[in-house]
């Protein structure tokens, strides 16, 4: 029999820990065919304090919105499935996605920009 070249899960989790030894998420803001957009002003897509009338990022104004105006911690599914809805409710045809270094259950762990 052949071996095959393509490597098992936990082979696969084990060299990925040795080429990238920190644990890192990112939220794109956009899928790789598409174009993130930007706002001419902020204000128009968040409530942020005092934009100012500054344009900025679409994604990241409303992800930061979700933040700030957030009383709880959600979890990576339910910040991304917001983000999300508010960008499409906004008129924006991107689709933010989630990379991450690790395996994620994004139904449960918590969305934070930094541990401790």
């Amino acid at each position: 029999k052949v071996p095959s070249k393509t490597p098992t899960p936990a082979t696969f989790s084990d060299q990925s820990q040795a080429l990238i030894p920190a644990e890192v998420r990112m939220i794109s803001g956009c899928d790789d065919k598409q174009t993130s957009a930007d706002v001419s002003n902020i204000a128009s897509v968040s409530e942020l304090p005092d934009p100012a009338g500054r344009s900025g990022e679409a994604m990241t104004s409303v992800l930061l919105d979700i933040l700030q105006s957030s009383t709880t911690t959600s979890s990576f599914q339910k910040t991304l499935v917001e983000l999300r809805g508010r960008l499409g409710d906004e008129g924006f045809s991107q689709i933010p996605q989630l990379s991450s270094t690790r395996p994620l259950d994004v139904a449960e762990t918590p969305f934070e920009l930094s541990k401790g």
